[in-house]
């Protein structure tokens, strides 16, 4: 079969080339995309002015609703008198309890970890920390000894007859539970060697946080711990033995 020659004029067109086949290809892409570009044009359209507009007001009332009712969400408001929560399936849960010797040594072990870096596991310190054991400043007062812990320590002091040029920041704070405050006394007052045996209340730490309310921040002094150290705590202590709440250190009367 012979091939008839390509018109020169019509270069594109073959004897294979059906051509009205092809302009109805052209024709469905032509529509799918002209389909598909209406669709991304509708979803596109900008929001009504009048829902702009109903959502606008809405919120304003609402706002408006909100700040000028003070008590709309007030607890009294909501809640019966003498609403109490239900007790717990079985009974209510057990008060955490312990002897207070061993609570205040658990407690105050907790606490000194974060001391042990510098005064060591075994409190003797180090070249820029004075040792806690057999120090004066923690044996003889608890004011002394929780003054410098709240506060922190600057500058030469000597303890235990180590001299050291101390630079030891605030552990605690003034608005320490008084509960850790007398736990971490009772541990650093019994451990490493020292063996002072009182036992002070979470109350008795008050006293503590009275004496150092006034005193303007920073850092305390050796001259400054010295006038404390004889410094005792009035009030009567806690009996070895005690039971206390382990959360509060309210002591726990036997039924």
């Amino acid at each position: 079969m012979s091939v008839q020659p390509v018109d020169p004029k019509k270069p594109d067109l073959e004897e294979s080339t059906n051509v009205a086949e092809q302009h109805a290809a052209v024709s469905r892409a032509s529509s799918a995309a002209a389909r598909e570009q209406q669709v991304r044009e509708n979803g596109l359209e900008p929001v009504s002015i009048w829902i702009f507009l109903a959502g606008s007001i809405i919120a304003i009332i609402a706002g408006s609703v909100l700040f000028s009712s003070n008590n709309l969400f007030a607890y009294n408001d909501f809640v019966k008198a003498g609403y109490v929560q239900a007790d717990e399936l079985g009974g209510p849960a057990p008060i955490p309890q312990g002897d207070v010797e061993a609570v205040y040594m658990a407690k105050g072990a907790g606490t000194y970890k974060k001391c042990m870096g510098c005064h060591q596991p075994d409190g003797k310190g180090n070249a820029d920390y004075p040792p806690l054991a057999g120090s004066e400043y923690v044996v003889e007062s608890p004011v002394a000894l929780m003054m410098a812990v709240i506060n922190g320590v600057k500058g030469p002091i000597t303890a235990a007859g180590v001299s050291v040029n101390s630079q030891m920041d605030s552990q605690l704070n003034k608005s320490t539970d008084n509960l850790e405050i007398a736990a971490l006394v009772y541990y650093l007052q019994n451990s490493f060697g020292n063996r002072v045996g009182k036992i002070y209340t979470p109350e008795q730490m008050g006293q503590i946080k009275e004496l150092n309310k006034d005193r303007p921040a920073g850092h305390t002094t050796a001259a400054e711990l010295d006038k404390y150290r004889k410094v005792q705590l009035e009030g009567e202590l806690f009996e070895p033995g005690t039971i206390i709440n382990k959360k509060t250190g309210e002591v726990i009367v036997a039924e």
